[in-house]
């Protein structure tokens, strides 16, 4: 892979920058508030351990009483890495039918084939990963 391949998506309360390069994932978040910092984790293609893309739920696109959600984005992509020798998980709004969005997952899939659990349900790929589900995570 020559060139780096990314992925920006603008919401309503906030940002998702995505990079791949042949040997790094980079993703870059910041929400829209006074206070909210950018957020960066950048890890090597070695400590990428899985990833998925979960639909989203209803709840999680509400912006405020009386509005229709913010519809930019779809789903979330939620991906474990090691940092310091400890599992993370990671979890991003994305719009999974964007273009540029597809390219990043073909091209994770390309490099880290053993990662990808797009294969699977997606409530069997959380559980493998580790990671919550979307509505448990909304009821605390």
């Amino acid at each position: 892979m020559a060139d780096p391949i990314t992925y920006f998506l603008q919401r309503v309360e906030g940002t998702v920058d995505l990079t791949l390069t042949s040997e790094r994932f980079i993703a870059k978040t910041k929400g829209s508030g006074l206070l909210d910092k950018p957020r960066v984790t950048d890890i090597s293609l070695g400590d990428l351990k899985n990833f998925c893309l979960v639909k989203t739920i209803g709840v999680q696109n509400l912006v405020g009483p009386g509005s229709d959600g913010d519809l930019t984005f779809d789903s979330e992509f939620i991906f474990s890495f090691l940092e310091s020798g400890k599992l993370k998980n990671k979890r991003v709004f994305v719009n999974s039918r964007d273009p540029r969005f597809q390219a990043v997952l073909q091209g994770l899939t390309q490099l880290c084939p053993g990662a990808s659990l797009l294969h699977l349900d997606p409530a069997e790929a959380q559980k493998q990963m580790g990671a919550v589900s979307s509505s448990k995570v909304l009821i605390v």
